[in-house]
């Protein structure tokens, strides 16, 4: 279902003269507004909270910077509802694929290696107040892996449709969650992907049909699964209407040795990934990536451990080094207002934030060849 924030225009509920200056200079950089005085009030209120969270984030010295972003109206609970699928169990997100095998490689890997400058990686999206990342993550994949692959008939990576699969996925759940894997899935099942200018985002607004659960059935007696059913639906699949302009064979399950990882992604291309967003475990909140700004984070609410709850779904673009410490260059969808124009760093070579533990990629066939 995709979550409204209720800042429509037409129901803008103008400031109120006590609303403090900075939090007006704030609502007016990310364009907020809010349709009632308690709305800015609470929104208030969450700035203020959100202020100390960051300042305690910073208190830390990670490696990173944090500060307001266009999240600071939100308390961390509900970031994680609007933005963030249902926990994703690691073991569950690499199951059904086959092991990646990885050769021994016979030179020296690179130091530093990044997609984005060999032109493979499409432009960073919004994805909204829809728990869609999974989606994300995998479309993401297969836009790089089926240009490479095709690069010597294509100029540049053609964006391909995220709303496709939120849609048409029976293996998963649109908004409410789910795993790369079950992407893949509903892509070779389906015989390939169209474009997203041709099957397009939607923004927001709409409640999407879910494909593998029954519509307009009630939850009754208050009880809902998880995900839960959805009561009306706005939208249903349509991929039939749409070409496929990129297809996969299969996809695989990687290693989660980091060094393995990296190497894979320097002979075959950007990796998907899940990530634990908001730090802590067993219930608790330390968001750290809702007010990541700039530098390498190695935030202590997530550190090395297989308890850390993967709750985002992200793409490996590259890796590198600053001042002796090594990094990811992580692809987001949160828009290219947020972070590093879109993207994050995150240290590397310690299982930080559980990154190592649900990297997976397509396989994607050309003609009668297949390409990881």
């Amino acid at each position: 279902m995709r979550l409204l924030l209720l800042l429509a225009a037409s129901r803008a509920f103008a400031a109120p003269p006590w609303v403090p200056q900075e939090f007006r200079d704030w609502a007016a950089e990310y364009k907020k507004k809010y349709t009632s005085e308690a709305a800015w009030q609470r929104a208030i209120n969450n700035y203020e909270d959100n202020a100390k969270i960051i300042s305690d984030l910073n208190s830390h010295g990670d490696g990173a910077v944090y500060a307001h972003t266009r999240f600071s109206d939100l308390s961390a609970q509900e970031f994680a509802e609007l933005y963030l699928p249902s926990k994703m169990d690691p073991e569950e997100g690499r199951r059904g694929g086959d092991e990646a095998i990885m050769p021994a490689s016979t030179e020296d890997p690179p130091t530093a290696f990044d997609w984005r400058e060999h032109g493979a990686v499409t432009p960073v999206r919004d994805q909204a107040s829809c728990g869609s990342c999974w989606a994300e993550s995998a479309v993401g994949n297969m836009e790089s892996l089926w240009y490479l692959a095709n690069k010597d008939k294509m100029k540049e990576p053609v964006p391909l449709s995220v709303e496709q699969v939120v849609e048409c996925d029976a293996h998963d759940y649109a908004c409410y969650g789910g795993y790369p894997k079950g992407a893949y899935q509903y892509v070779h099942e389906h015989g390939g992907l169209a474009s997203e200018a041709d099957y397009p985002y939607l923004p927001g607004g709409k409640t999407i049909c879910l494909a593998n659960q029954t519509y307009n059935q009630t939850c009754g007696d208050g009880m809902c699964d998880d995900p839960p059913l959805t009561n009306s639906c706005d939208v249903k699949c349509s991929d039939s209407k749409h070409k496929s302009v990129a297809r996969i064979a299969a996809w695989k399950a990687l290693p989660t040795d980091e060094d393995q990882i990296a190497d894979f992604l320097v002979q075959n291309g950007p990796v998907s990934v899940g990530i634990n967003a908001k730090g802590g475990f067993l219930g608790e909140f330390f968001p750290w990536l809702q007010f990541y700004k700039h530098g390498v984070a190695n935030p202590r609410g997530c550190k090395k451990s297989t308890y850390a709850s993967i709750d985002h779904g992200v793409l490996l673009v590259g890796y590198g080094e600053d001042a002796g410490n090594k990094y990811w260059t992580i692809k987001n969808s949160w828009g290219s207002k947020w972070g590093e124009q879109g993207y994050f760093r995150l240290q590397r070579g310690e299982g930080t934030c559980a990154i190592n533990l649900m990297a997976t990629s397509a396989v994607v066939a050309v003609g009668s060849e297949m390409v990881v």
